[in-house]
């Protein structure tokens, strides 16, 4: 890395605290860069812990096939305006996911057998669907500002499941519904907080067509990592590579941070971006509060498997998708290109319905309920639900487990304080909602300091 940023390798720097900082930051992610960023611009001393061998945290850009992909975090949106701003801040261009935007469907229904359509005769469907979200509006008006109302609480009592076992709903309908919120989660439908569906259809503007673009059409073009990377360099901050945190100490007068390898770090403050399933990893002293504690221990139903498969020959541009609820590992499949005589599909499917996706029969045989004659040839993924630094993938609530804690979770505890997508305001699934929080968790911090230094002046 070049510029004002610099990475070294873990424990080149001293145990005594021989460099001195004014912040310690806890993850290389997107919150944690992007607050770094923020607090270099405020004359802040900034130093990174990061557990991983990389920067990016749950996005991921490595080769395959010739072409960068994006194992981890992949789109972006105009609708979503932090991580839209970080775009246009650093020239970043973008390019389309073309295997969405296609008008040819197959998809299995819940016995497994296998039907062709198109989207553009399914207009009935997807108004129904959509209907199952119209008091979208009355619960969240601003869905940005989840405590200026709070009927959404009160409302966050169903599991996607319940929703569509409701008297009414067809069995299209239903169908349907859980192929795309169930994708939209990466979760069974008894896991899923209905409530978060209301929650993203509430910030696409009502409208499911919106809802589907912004989640899943537009990325940067040359892969993600251009973008982390980019906040990386700009952050002026030293980022340890290899070294996972073990301990938080705060005081009164400053934070103690003790990494895995025994080395001490201290700061008048500190961040930690430890993503929701994993915070209860980590001993804080004094220790955290119960309501942001017991959110971790439960943790949060997001478990989506997502993997890329190079299959032989040419193969034509046509989604596939699968209900949750076991007739298939693979909820969605999609063309994103052809390259040396292969076709390049990308998988979505949770744990919840598991897949070996490093088994190439496996995924074969999955693949083949979709399209009978392929041939896999090769496969690549990050098992972001076994990595220990993530154990999970995007955060998606329990029923009534976010919403009765987003305040604890978002607050500080003595001089740490907590920046994390998994419990940002608006777009918690997203890639802008750990900007958001790294934006505003900077913020605050830098509140805190510059009160006392106003009062140390004083």
């Amino acid at each position: 890395m070049s510029g004002n940023g610099e990475i070294m390798a873990s424990g080149s720097q001293s145990s005594n605290g021989s460099d001195d900082y004014d912040v310690i930051v806890i993850g290389a992610g997107f919150a944690g860069l992007t607050a770094a960023r923020e607090l270099k611009r405020q004359g802040y001393r900034v130093l990174i812990l990061e557990a991983r061998n990389r920067i990016g945290g749950r996005t991921f850009t490595e080769d395959f096939a010739g072409q960068p992909t994006e194992l981890g975090g992949t789109w972006v949106h105009w609708h979503q305006p932090h991580v839209w701003a970080e775009i246009s801040r650093y020239g970043m261009e973008i390019d389309e996911t073309l295997g969405n935007q296609v008008d040819d469907l197959v998809f299995l229904d819940w016995e497994g057998n296998r039907h062709r359509t198109k989207l553009s005769e399914m207009g009935e469907i997807y108004a129904s669907v959509e209907n199952l979200l119209a008091e979208a509006p009355a619960i969240m008006p601003r869905p940005a500002e989840p405590f200026l109302n709070l009927d959404w609480v009160s409302a966050d009592r169903l599991s996607l499941a319940e929703k569509l076992d409701a008297p009414g709903i067809s069995p299209d309908t239903k169908l349907f519904a859980s192929v795309m919120f169930s994708l939209m989660a990466g979760a069974a439908p008894k896991n899923i907080a209905f409530i978060e569906l209301v929650r993203l259809f509430s910030l696409s503007g009502y409208s499911l067509s919106n809802l589907s673009q912004i989640a899943a059409r537009y990325k940067i073009k040359g892969g993600m990592s251009r973008l982390y990377s980019a906040l990386a360099t700009d952050s002026g901050a030293h980022i340890l590579l290899d070294t996972p945190v073990s301990d938080v100490e705060t005081s009164a007068v400053g934070v103690k941070v003790t990494t895995a390898a025994g080395t001490t770090y201290t700061a008048a403050a500190a961040i930690s971006t430890l993503p929701l399933n994993t915070l209860k990893d980590v001993q804080f002293s004094p220790p955290l509060p119960e309501e942001k504690l017991k959110v971790s221990i439960e943790e949060h139903a997001g478990r989506s498997n997502k993997f890329h498969i190079l299959i032989e020959g040419s193969h034509p541009r046509i989604l596939y998708w699968a209900p949750a609820g076991g007739v298939s590992p693979i909820y969605e499949l999609l063309k994103e290109g052809e390259y040396d005589g292969c076709t390049h599909f990308l998988a979505f499917g949770s744990k919840d319905n598991d897949i070996d996706m490093t088994d190439k029969a496996a995924v074969q045989a999955a693949v083949r309920r979709f399209i009978p004659d392929a041939v896999v040839s090769d496969i690549r993924a990050h098992d972001w639900n076994s990595d220990p630094y993530s154990k999970g993938a995007w955060c998606v609530s329990r029923p009534g487990q976010i919403s009765n804690a987003l305040d604890a979770l978002q607050a500080a505890h003595g001089r740490v304080y907590f920046a994390s997508g998994d419990w940002a305001s608006a777009w918690r699934s997203a890639i802008d909602g750990a900007i958001e929080q790294g934006l505003v968790t900077a913020r605050k911090l830098h509140e805190m300091l510059s009160a006392e230094a106003l009062e140390a002046a004083e």
